[in-house]
């Protein structure tokens, strides 16, 4: 069995030798750019604290500050190796997940079509996706309160018949539609405004990701790794930082690669009898007309693993790797 060190350096090594120009290839260099240059001032720090006490345990003859010595400068050299090959790290990460989502979701049809797919990056894709999904819940939501505000309207509908010196009499024949007023209603407040709430912020997060994270959550994750006493903190932010770089837009991509295909009309057709409703969706006579109606409960229904369940399978999925990839950094350095 290959040893834990050598297996993290040799995946170092075969980042350098296997680039992939869709990702940041200089990703060191964007740390050390921004706030990386208080990384040098704590590497210096360490260094002095080291040397010291080295020096003292030589003098004193004190074995613990020898051995502390000894271990702090491991330490020390394994947090330098670390930073020196970060790029290397993210070029092989971002490598194997942009080969498997080109190879793969490239072939399956109505998925990841599009100026999307032609992005240069997982990053990007990802955003853009979340754009589009964005794009169709703010449509949908609009037209929902459009139909809603119609079908309350049209139910004040009335009309009367006086019958002079006997009486008058009051239809309100259009009292129905406040029915159907509040079916537009309920599906807006209980599933598309939650839904578009939450894409919304998804896309926000996924912007902050990938604007911020290789500048401002590396540099600071480096100076605590390489810091004495919050080395494990520093371990948990660089789990952290490759996580929502690799990780969260890969699962991204692979999300709205399901969302593309249930837009396969097909599908809906075979569901045509769970989603249809005559009043809200129109004419269901035939199931391409209750599919071909953008406001048909099927496309409702695709925004609701997009907006609430695939995001939750996401930050489980990131968790379990932060828990794995913070007790390989404990282990070996």
């Amino acid at each position: 069995m290959i040893p834990t060190r050598v297996a993290v350096f040799l995946l170092l090594l075969f980042g350098v030798i296997f680039p992939t120009f869709s990702c940041i290839s200089n990703a060191t260099d964007v740390v050390l750019s921004e706030q990386g240059t208080l990384i040098w001032v704590v590497i210096m720090l360490t260094v002095v604290v080291i040397a010291c006490a080295y020096v003292a345990g030589s003098v004193l003859t004190n074995a613990n500050y020898t051995v502390f010595a000894k271990d702090e400068l491991y330490h020390l050299g394994f947090s330098v190796a670390i930073l020196v090959g970060f790029s290397s790290l993210v070029l092989l990460s971002c490598n194997v997940a942009d080969l498997f989502y080109t190879s793969f979701f490239h072939n399956i049809e109505g998925s990841l079509q599009g100026d999307c797919f032609n992005e240069n990056s997982m990053q990007a894709t990802a955003s853009c996706y979340m754009g589009l999904v964005k794009g169709d819940a703010t449509s949908l939501s609009k037209s929902y309160i459009k139909n809603y505000l119609d079908k309350l309207m049209d139910s004040t509908f009335a009309w009367s018949i006086q019958l002079p010196l006997v009486n008058s009499y009051t239809s309100t024949a259009g009292a129905y539609k406040r029915i159907i007023s509040n079916q537009y209603d309920l599906i807006l407040n209980s599933f598309l405004v939650p839904a578009l709430m939450s894409v919304s912020m998804q896309k926000i997060v996924l912007d902050f990701i990938r604007e911020n994270i290789i500048q401002w959550i590396l540099p600071a994750a480096f100076v605590l790794r390489v810091f004495i006493p919050t080395r494990q903190m520093g371990n948990i932010l660089i789990a952290l930082a490759l996580g929502l770089y690799i990780l969260v837009p890969f699962m991204y991509v692979f999300n709205f690669a399901m969302y593309d295909a249930s837009n396969s009309s097909e599908d809906c057709q075979n569901m045509k009898d769970a989603v249809c409703d005559n009043a809200v969706d129109g004419s269901c006579s035939s199931p391409a007309q209750a599919c071909s109606n953008p406001n048909s409960f099927w496309n409702v229904g695709r925004l609701i693993p997009v907006a609430f369940f695939l995001p939750n399978l996401t930050i489980v999925i990131l968790i379990t790797f932060l828990s794995c990839m913070h007790k390989a950094l404990r282990v070996i350095g």
